[in-house]
């Protein structure tokens, strides 16, 4: 996922507020967690609540990478993947509802997204580390294994992987765990907050005294091209500006198209808008492997999901409904 940069309370004329949230102050603590910077920005009256809420949420992170990571050898997750093929396994309640609705979101995408593509993302991150990368090695771990080869049973939170895969939630995970965060902080009563991993922002209700959170767009070159106020919404990006090598001149992103087992190369933006955090995140990662028109048509369908296509130098285009973006003035 490529960064998001959130512009906290920059550009609001404030109105006049009452004098109990006149009295909360603004709180941002940041932690590295999941390969990336995880920042939550939230208002309280105690600054000592407000360091424990916050180590309870960066503490809730940690667990959850324990379940969902397939970096860790002793995840739940990769511990699934090593169990026995063919046979239903119980799982806790966090893993079966990222695969659950993993499932859902690849039958609605038409298999666009795909979390059994595992093992060529991992091969991918290997050939990211040697150099030089010959390209016959390119769709080295594309075992024919799709999304439909792993079953599942909801009443007793079972499992079955059909075919030997290894299964990647990154198209996910840090969407449920920015849900989950925002959760322990509405638990703690603080409603104006902003949880930001990666390319997830998950925002709750607007600063005091402000109309929402102002978030920039980035093109693939990093350069803002507009910005959105928004709350109570979920935002993600899906590009490769982060995460790419190149192979005989050409650009290599870790985004896999399941269609081809491939790295995608063509340099390309989505950004979504949900009503959750894994909802946007699952949805840019699909539409971001589709042709633009496709996709574009795809997000139009889907009840609660606004996106927009920002290729490298080329014209942008979005959903019927995506928000206006509000460009910033040039010098």
């Amino acid at each position: 996922m490529s960064k998001w940069l959130i512009f906290l309370g920059l550009f609001f004329m404030p109105p006049a507020i009452s004098a109990e949230l006149a009295e909360l102050k603004k709180y941002h603590f940041s932690e590295a967690h999941l390969g990336t910077d995880v920042h939550l920005v939230f208002y309280s009256d105690s600054p000592e609540q407000a360091e424990a809420l916050a180590q309870r949420c960066f503490q809730r992170v940690q667990a959850l990478d324990a379940v969902l990571s397939d970096y860790q050898s002793h995840s739940e997750l990769s511990q699934l993947c090593r169990k026995p093929i063919g046979k239903a396994h119980p799982v806790s309640k966090d893993l079966f509802a990222v695969i659950a609705r993993a499932q859902q979101i690849s039958c609605l995408s038409h298999g666009a997204f795909d979390i059994t593509m595992g093992k060529a993302s991992h091969s991918w991150r290997a050939r990211r580390l040697s150099k030089p990368v010959p390209k016959d090695h390119a769709n080295q771990g594309s075992e024919m294994v799709s999304f439909r080869d792993v079953g599942l049973v909801a009443e007793q939170r079972l499992v079955t992987l059909r075919k030997t895969m290894r299964l990647d939630l990154g198209g996910i995970g840090k969407g449920y765990i920015a849900d989950q965060v925002m959760l322990v902080l509405k638990k703690a009563d603080v409603t104006h907050a902003a949880v930001i991993i990666g390319g997830e922002t998950l925002l709750a209700d607007a600063p005091p005294g402000k109309t929402g959170w102002r978030i920039g767009i980035e093109n693939p070159e990093h350069q803002i091209i507009g910005t959105l106020d928004l709350a109570n919404t979920a935002v993600s990006t899906s590009g490769d500006s982060y995460q790419f090598f190149e192979v005989e001149g050409e650009r290599e992103s870790h985004l896999i198209d399941p269609a081809t087992r491939r790295s995608k190369t063509n340099r390309l933006n989505v950004v979504t808008i949900a009503r959750s955090s894994m909802l946007a995140d699952a949805w840019a990662t699909a539409l971001r492997v589709l042709p633009t028109s496709e996709a574009r048509d795809l997000a139009d369908q889907q009840p609660g999901i606004e996106a927009l296509f920002i290729p490298y130098r080329q014209a942008t285009s979005g959903t019927k409904h995506f928000p206006k973006l509000a460009v910033p003035e040039k010098n």
